[in-house]
C-alpha cells in the first residue's frame, strides 16, 4: 500500500522517455535487463525493527515483529556485463533493495545506492547529467561534455565526487548504502518527522587491498556474497538521519549535516540466496512504496524514479534476455 502526503510531483511521459532512452543510449543497457542496476543477486532474510522507531511511526513493519524481507544486491552500472569496480581500487555504483512483507499481507519497497549524494534534484537533471556521459566514435566518454554540464549545474559536483570517490569494495556486506531521500515518520498521535536513511554494514566497512586487485575477476560481488552467507548471514543495521528545522526535504543534492541527530531503527539480516531468482528479477523496488507511518517527501527524483522504475520494468518485460548471462 502507497502512502503519500500532500500534492505528488508527477512527470510526463515524454520525461520518463527521455530518461529511459538517455539511459538505453548512453549507459549500456542491455535488452531484457533493467535500465539501471542490471546485474544482482536475491536473498531472503528478516528486518526487526528497534522499540526507538516503534516510537517514531506506526509502519507496520517497524514495530518490533520481524518481518521477512527480499533483498537483492546489485551493480548499478547500465550494462550487466561491467565490472564491480571501474579501475585499481575505485569502485562502481553498486545497490541494496529490500522488499519487506508486511504483516498486513501487503509490501513495502526500499532501494538504496552506495553513494552519499546525488548529482541530480530534477528529471531534466537527470536525463542531462545521463546524456552528458554518452561515449565517442571509439567508445569513450567526452571529458569536456560532463565538465561543460558541470560547469552549469555546480550543485552535481557533490554527488560526482561521491561517485568518483568510490573505493573497490571487498564485499556487499562491507558496504554502506543510502537511501538519499528525505521521508517523513508518523507516530500514533499524527505528528511526523522528516528522515533520511542508512544501510550500516554490520562486519564493518572493507576495502580490496593492491594483491586483491591483481588477483579478482572484473565481477566478483556476487560470488563472494554468495560464499560469504553460506558460511554466516550478512548484517546491516538501519539508521535514520533526523531533519532539523529548515533541513531542505525536497532536493537530493542538498544532504544533511553529519551532527544531525540519529536514531538505530532496525537490523537487517540477510541469510540464504533466493530460491527463485527469476521471480527476483521480476520485482520492481519502487522507494515510494511506503505503506501509513511513513511518507515521502515532495523531492521530484524520489518520485520521478518511480515512474522510471515502472517503465523499465514495463520495457525489459517485453525483451527477451541474451542467452549468454553475466555472473
Amino acid at each position: 500500500m502507497t502512502h503519500t502526503y500532500g500534492a505528488t510531483p508527477r512527470h510526463s511521459a515524454d520525461q520518463v522517455d527521455r530518461a529511459m532512452r538517455a539511459m538505453e543510449d548512453h549507459t549500456g543497457t542491455v535488452p531484457g535487463h533493467r535500465r539501471a542496476h542490471p546485474r544482482g543477486i536475491g536473498f531472503r532474510g528478516t528486518f526487526t525493527a528497534t522499540p526507538e522507531a516503534a516510537a517514531l511511526t506506526i509502519a507496520e513493519h517497524f514495530q518490533g515483529r520481524a518481518v521477512d524481507t527480499v533483498v537483492r544486491l546489485s551493480n548499478a552500472t547500465g550494462s550487466p556485463y561491467a565490472p564491480d569496480r571501474a579501475a585499481g581500487s575505485r569502485g562502481a555504483v553498486l545497490g541494496l533493495a529490500v522488499r519487506f512483507a508486511l504483516p498486513s499481507g501487503s509490501h513495502a519497497t526500499w532501494g538504496a545506492p552506495n553513494i552519499s549524494a546525488f548529482p541530480a534534484g530534477t528529471a531534466e537533471e537527470f536525463i542531462g547529467i545521463t546524456t552528458a556521459q554518452r561515449r565517442g566514435r571509439r567508445g569513450l566518454p567526452n571529458p569536456g561534455r560532463l565538465l561543460g554540464y558541470v560547469a552549469g549545474h555546480r550543485h552535481a559536483i557533490p554527488g560526482l565526487k561521491a561517485i568518483a570517490g568510490l573505493p573497490a569494495t571487498e564485499s556487499f556486506a562491507t558496504t554502506p548504502f543510502y537511501g538519499l531521500h528525505a521521508y517523513h515518520l508518523v507516530d500514533a498521535e499524527g505528528r511526523r518527522r522528516a528522515f533520511r536513511y542508512r544501510w550500516v554494514p554490520e562486519a564493518g566497512e572493507a576495502t580490496i587491498r593492491s594483491e586483491d586487485d591483481r588477483l579478482l575477476p572484473p565481477q566478483y560481488l556476487i560470488s563472494e556474497i554468495k560464499q560469504r552467507v553460506e558460511r554466516a548471514p550478512a548484517v546491516w543495521r538501519l539508521v535514520f538521519q533526523m531533519a532539523a528545522p529548515g533541513d531542505p526535504t525536497d532536493d537530493v543534492t542538498r544532504q544533511w549535516p553529519d551532527d544531525r541527530e540519529t536514531v538505530t531503527a532496525g537490523r537487517l539480516v540477510v541469510d540464504r540466496l533466493h530460491e527463485d531468482q527469476e521471480h527476483v528479477e521480476g520485482l520492481v523496488f519502487d522507494p515510494t512504496n511506503v505503506p501509513p507511518g511513513i511518507e515521502p517527501s515532495n523531492d521530484p527524483v524520489l518520485h520521478f524514479r518511480s515512474q522510471v522504475y515502472a517503465e523499465s520494468h514495463r520495457r525489459r518485460s517485453q525483451e527477451d534476455k541474451p542467452r549468454l548471462k553475466p555472473e
